[in-house]
């Protein structure tokens, strides 16, 4: 038998009934949010639970979509393994040369060129007469001794002998307030968001390279700092995406340690050829997709996962690489089907063929979509086909169920060259993340969220644009420390590469 809630004091004035209506807000406030831990624990859990079900029924990365990572060794031993070219390892004969290029040494920054001549006279007698020219440049590069530059500032006081009165000198506010430079807090962020780094290996790193010994508070505090620094580039970057005419999404696991609610969380990303947004959340459902997305109105590219849902469906691509693990699985059943599997996944495969050929200018665009028509229609009638099926084949009933009902979202990439097939390009996008999730675990504060987001864009960002990464973030950390905001901004005005130019 559940406890009656005990009946609200009804407010005696609007005072009242304001401070009643703010505590209520907060109360709110707060279910909402263990709401949505409690639901992605349950999603932890079914996931979990989800995965022992795949290993017991055989599934692997190559008909499922769980990541290759989660795969056993006797999995791995049995993927498919490319064929031999035949021919042995390394340049082959013919190749096109790559050799590095002569830099032109700059002797007021501590480059040296030494100089050496034959002798001068010839074995005949005769004297040499020297090229004005080398016939041979030879440059070595090296790494010079380094060491950490200390800026000390003193302050210092007087007294007025007139009136007694003390004065004391003020620090300049380009001065920074802590013990850590511009260059330094940028060069911690680009261990960690460019290089994959754990605070404790940063400090190690530190200690190494500059014998410089900072505590892991510190080093997190200058992180903190950094991700000031980049608050309004990341603005910019999702602002940017958000506008794109096609983007790719995807999101991966957070580990979430430290206070409020630990656990599970999901780092998202939306991406284009010029940009990256990424964002963590407590959430794997539509309100975390609908924050990442904002006001798009393009047409997303995703996998089938449901919190997509908030865009329409003459907005969404699914992802044709997904399918064709979908459809491999299905493949390699017994009976009615395995033959409608091998059907779907010859046609799946068939798809990105012609796509490549149209891409490489081997047939023209009314052939590609002559081509593309009699495909789908062999597709989908794979696909009634299997929706049709006995009580035998549930598993691939409802599948093929589930996939007619999305069939139109298999080919918005016919409306527009610019849309891709799959989903790859946000599955890269996020794997040095996933790479850094386990050498460094997961974030303990809302600080650390934001710093992971905010250098993870930047940085790839930065990358795509061909921008140097840590020469923007020195410059971002330098003007923040000294202006109190930054001036600089990443060249996002470019015009949008589309998916032929790129």
């Amino acid at each position: 038998m559940t406890t009656p809630l005990p009946q609200p004091i009804r407010p005696r004035t609007l005072d009242e009934a304001i401070e009643q209506n703010e505590a209520l807000w907060k109360v709110i406030e707060s279910l909402t949010t263990q709401l949505e831990q409690q639901q992605s624990l349950i999603d932890d859990l079914r996931a979990k639970a989800a995965e022992e079900e795949a290993k017991a029924k055989g599934e692997h990365s190559g008909n499922s979509s769980r990541p290759p990572s989660s795969d056993t060794a006797a999995q791995r031993g049995r993927r498919k393994k490319r064929k031999s070219s035949g021919r042995s390892q390394g340049a082959q004969k013919g190749h096109k040369k790559h050799e590095r290029a002569l830099v032109e040494p700059d002797e007021s920054q501590g480059d040296t060129v030494t100089r050496y001549f034959p002798d001068a006279k010839c074995a005949c007698g005769g004297e040499v007469a020297m090229d004005n020219d080398p016939s041979v440049r030879h440059q070595v590069f090296d790494l010079p001794v380094v060491r950490y530059h200390l800026a000390e500032h003193q302050l210092f006081g007087g007294r007025c002998t007139g009136c007694g009165c003390r004065h004391q000198a003020e620090t300049p506010t380009d001065v920074p307030n802590g013990q850590m430079g511009p260059g330094l807090i940028a060069f911690i962020a680009l261990l960690a968001g460019e290089n994959h780094q754990s605070v404790r290996q940063i400090q190690r790193l530190l200690r190494e390279l500059w014998q410089l010994d900072f505590s892991v508070g510190a080093i997190s505090n200058s992180q903190g700092k950094a991700s000031e620094a980049l608050a309004d580039s990341y603005g910019d970057i999702g602002a940017h995406v958000q506008q794109s005419a096609v983007a790719h999404a995807d999101e991966t696991r957070h580990p979430r340690g430290g206070g409020g609610y630990p656990g599970t969380w999901w780092m998202w990303v939306l991406t284009t050829n010029m940009a990256s947004y990424f964002g963590v959340h407590v959430s794997r459902g539509k309100k975390a997709a609908a924050e990442l997305l904002g006001a798009f109105a393009g047409v997303l590219v995703t996998d089938d996962l449901g919190s997509y849902n908030v865009v329409p469906a003459e907005r969404r691509q699914l992802c044709w690489a997904h399918l064709i693990r979908h459809f491999t699985a299905i493949s390699e059943r017994l009976g009615k089907s395995g033959e409608i599997g091998r059907t779907l996944l010859l046609g799946a495969l068939m798809v990105i063929r012609t796509r490549h050929r149209f891409d490489a200018k081997a047939i023209d665009i009314k052939r590609y979509h002559r081509r593309m028509k009699k495909l789908r229609i062999r597709i989908r009638t794979a696909l009634e086909q299997g929706s049709r099926l006995g009580d035998g084949n549930k598993r691939t009933r409802r599948q093929c169920e589930h996939l007619l009902k999305r069939e139109p979202m298999l080919w918005t990439f016919l409306t527009d060259p610019r849309i891709d097939l799959t989903n790859n390009l946000a599955e890269r996008v996020l794997r040095p993340y996933v790479i850094w999730r386990r050498l460094a675990l997961g974030s303990h504060s809302r600080r650390g969220d934001a710093f992971r987001a905010r250098v993870l864009s930047v940085a790839t960002t930065a990358r795509q644009l061909k921008v140097p990464v840590y020469a923007f973030l020195r410059q971002a950390c330098t003007e923040q420390q000294r202006f109190g905001a930054v001036r600089t901004k990443l060249p996002l005005h470019q015009p949008q590469l589309d998916r032929q130019a790129a």
